[in-house]
């Protein structure tokens, strides 16, 4: 009897192992792996809808801004549709076309439900609504679990809880500042945003008309303004729906700024993160009590981060605007004196309003702050220096905290990598910070997600700089950067690349997209089998130079 050879499988058939990936994906059991089918299955279902003529004003059509500013009709695709869903479910902000013209009520309120989906948390939202029709049937371990991937706490016992709270206090903030927005903008001076920006040395200049807003002495429609704003600060989505196409634009200038304040606070709130959100919570708690509560390494880590980053990028970015002979800080088409020269002449208001200095520095502080993943906008981003355009590259790389609103690598996965190199140049091998060790395991994921971040927003940017049309001469190498850096980041700032490349670009931004907000760690665990056996060979070690 002939021997069985160990390669004839029988009638068997061997499948190959992309094959096997893709089934690992499709049907895999393991919790990133149902949270990327769960978002997949969101994005294709909110696709289906914007592309229904159900959500447009005209049939069978976008509205884009061209190259002079002007708001024109484009041709609408489902791509078009599939990416604009991708960047609201991912809280992004980036758009091939101007919301408020392509679509009427029905198809921003569709935009809105997914920013607050993706804000959320598809998973948590579920579970809270079970819970709240169900009351008395307990938790299970499973469902903690899968919460805790998504925006839990690193302690299962306080996931519950910290959701629970973190959500009743965020929707009342969105609640309380849609309110307060929506009277600003019926009741405040706001003008629109000329349809024709001026140019000058081939920078775009946003000056404004002398015709109010919609929503000037329109309440209703203030309200769904505020409320959209509220809803997309809060979740750092970056959509917007005022008209011009230009972000907040008409809001950049003099008393408007208070406006911006509350933008700020809330893509600040959003930013941090639900666990940190209930740690602070339950600190002031405590103190009214008299308890002593201490912080978790976790919130220690992110606000420190979070602040680190922050007042960095803004160094960096006063630095390059005044110490460099920038656009944004001394270029003479901002100088007042040049439009009474009548260099530019114009019956509505100058660039930076009539505190101009102040209105300068506020610029600056307002759209660094927005690269921690919020994507609002108060000036054209090609108007800032190559410097300060590096640096926001950077900020939106970084993201925010874990477990929030944000994407890129987040602030605490910077900090470890960070306090690791100088534990290294310490020669100690702890890496040790507030006096707790963090475990190897952790440094060693940190370190992964930076390099391997690293890798993709630098393949993708050179793939998505090849889809634009005119490479070599219209758009550059940075602007491809910027562009991919904001969509990992989940931020949304543009220098209008994205309403420019073809559907490959497009295709591979959402796919950058997407990983910025499931993260490095949950996108590459999608990938893997539920149980992973691990080297079943042990081999001899050797040591090996590097750098």
């Amino acid at each position: 009897m002939a021997q069985k050879s160990p390669f004839d499988h029988g009638t068997k058939t061997v499948k190959p192992k992309w094959w096997r990936v893709l089934v690992r994906i499709i049907f895999g059991k393991t919790i990133p792996q149902m949270l990327f089918r769960a978002y997949l299955l969101l994005i294709i279902i909110g696709s289906l809808l914007l592309w229904a003529p159900i959500s447009l004003e005209s049939s069978g059509h976008m509205y884009v801004l061209d190259d002079t500013g002007w708001i024109v009709p484009a041709p609408y695709h489902f791509y078009d549709a599939m990416f604009i869903a991708c960047s609201a479910i991912t809280d992004t902000g980036l758009s091939p076309a101007v919301i408020s013209e392509t679509f009427n009520g029905f198809g921003q309120a569709v935009v809105l439900i997914l920013i607050e989906i993706g804000g959320i948390g598809l998973m948590t939202i579920i579970f809270l609504l079970w819970h709240m029709l169900r009351p008395k049937k307990n938790i299970d371990l499973n469902q903690i679990i899968i919460l805790q991937a998504e925006r839990g706490n690193e302690k299962i016992s306080g996931t519950y809880k910290s959701l629970k709270y973190s959500v009743i206090f965020i929707i009342v903030l969105e609640i309380i500042f849609g309110f307060v927005m929506a009277f600003w903008l019926c009741w405040m001076p706001i003008f629109k945003p000329d349809p024709q920006p001026v140019f000058y040395d081939s920078f775009a200049l946003t000056i404004d008309s002398v015709t109010p807003i919609d929503a000037h002495h329109n309440f209703w429609v203030a309200l769904w303004q505020g409320m959209f704003t509220s809803i997309s600060a809060i979740n750092n989505a970056g959509f917007d729906i005022f008209e011009g196409g230009v972000s907040m634009a008409a809001l950049r200038n003099d008393w408007n700024v208070i406006f911006q304040l509350f933008v700020i606070i809330e893509f600040v709130i959003g930013g941090i993160g639900f666990p940190l959100i209930y740690d602070l919570i339950e600190k002031m708690k405590a103190k009214r009590k008299g308890i002593k509560y201490r912080l978790s390494l976790f919130t220690k880590l992110s606000l420190t981060g979070y602040l680190v980053v922050s007042l960095a990028g803004l160094a960096f970015a006063y630095g390059f605007e005044y110490g460099y002979t920038s656009v944004i800080s001394d270029h003479q088409v901002f100088d007042i004196a040049h439009y009474k020269c009548g260099i530019l002449s114009w019956q509505g208001t100058n660039e930076f309003g009539k505190n101009e200095t102040f209105n300068k520095i506020w610029a600056i502080f307002f759209n660094t702050m927005s690269t921690r993943s919020a994507g609002f906008s108060t000036v054209n981003q090609t108007i800032l220096s190559p410097g300060s355009q590096w640096t926001f590259i950077i900020l939106m790389f970084v993201g925010a905290s874990p477990s929030s609103t944000a994407g890129g690598i987040r602030t605490t996965t910077l900090m470890i990598v960070i306090w690791t190199i100088f534990s290294k140049i310490a020669g100690r091998s702890d890496i040790v910070m507030f006096k707790r060790k963090i475990p190897n395991a952790k440094v060693r994921a940190s370190l992964l997600t930076t390099v391997v971040a690293t890798m993709l927003v630098a393949l993708f940017a050179i793939i998505v700089f090849y889809c634009a049309p005119d490479s070599n001469s219209q758009y550059t190498v940075l602007q491809s950067f910027y562009e991919v850096s904001s969509a990992f980041g989940t931020v949304g700032l543009s220098m209008g690349f994205t309403s420019s490349i073809n559907v490959a670009g497009l295709f591979f931004l959402i796919i950058i997209m997407f990983i910025g907000q499931l993260g490095i760690s949950s996108t590459l665990l999608a990938w893997t089998k539920k149980n992973p056996k691990g080297n079943r060979v042990q081999y001899p070690e050797e040591d090996v130079r590097i750098g």
